[in-house]
């Protein structure tokens, strides 16, 4: 049986529009089961295991501002760990794609609900032969948020016939930790855009280029257009 797996991961929330943070992202990474994952995987998992930390749950936003459970880890072992990720990402085989909505055109969360739901039934639409080309679709989401989780469910089930969803933890999942980075380094490409990069971020890229270069540009080889 032909499977695609959809794993999603958000930035921002449905609440109030907050002046550091207009912008509502939802990425989501496709991923063919019958392209094999196990290689990339181990690599990560073997990476990992020379890591001097017993966190192995990399959370890319909270690493690059060195948020908890980063706190006291120094820049050279937060740095090692993006570029772990990076090489993960660039040895998977996935496709992915982000929406990405102006909190200011949409600023309650009715209109952010109408406004997501729109821009995914397009995109579906729009990759409809890629979608139902497979027998099978679980769609791999922690239900962090029930809007979102709403507009998932009642969009893929509508034009889709063949969709499974799953709560899944990105502790147990690589792919939503994948999904989580693809989201971070999206979020920064508008931020370095709009020159709002915040003092965490800018310290943490701290050569010249080198978010553009070898993040932005990287994920972007990757993009289900």
């Amino acid at each position: 049986m032909s499977i695609l797996s959809i794993f999603v991961d958000e930035s921002g929330d449905f609440g109030k529009v907050e002046n550091n943070s207009p912008y509502y992202l939802v990425s989501l990474i496709f991923h063919n089961q019958s392209n094999d994952i196990f290689k990339p995987i181990t690599e990560l998992e073997n990476a990992l295991s020379y890591i001097t930390t017993e966190q192995k749950y990399i959370h890319t936003g909270p690493l690059i501002r060195r948020e908890h459970p980063y706190h006291n880890m120094t820049i050279d072992e937060r740095r090692k760990l993006i570029y772990i990720m990076r090489t993960f990402f660039l040895h998977t085989p996935i496709q992915h794609t982000t929406i990405k909505i102006n909190r200011k055109e949409a600023g309650d969360k009715f209109a952010l609900t109408s406004q997501l739901s729109k821009m995914l039934k397009a995109y579906i639409s729009n990759h409809f032969e890629y979608f139902s080309s497979f027998e099978k679709i679980i769609v791999y989401y922690d239900n962090g948020q029930q809007e979102l989780n709403l507009v998932l469910n009642t969009i893929f089930n509508l034009l889709l016939s063949n969709v499974e969803f799953r709560k899944a933890s990105p502790s147990e999942y690589r792919l939503l930790q994948l999904a989580d980075y693809i989201c971070t380094i999206e979020l920064l490409s508008i931020k370095l855009s709009e020159k709002r990069l915040s003092k965490s971020e800018t310290s943490f890229f701290y050569k010249p280029l080198e978010l553009k270069k070898s993040f932005i540009k990287s994920i972007k080889t990757k993009e289900l257009l």
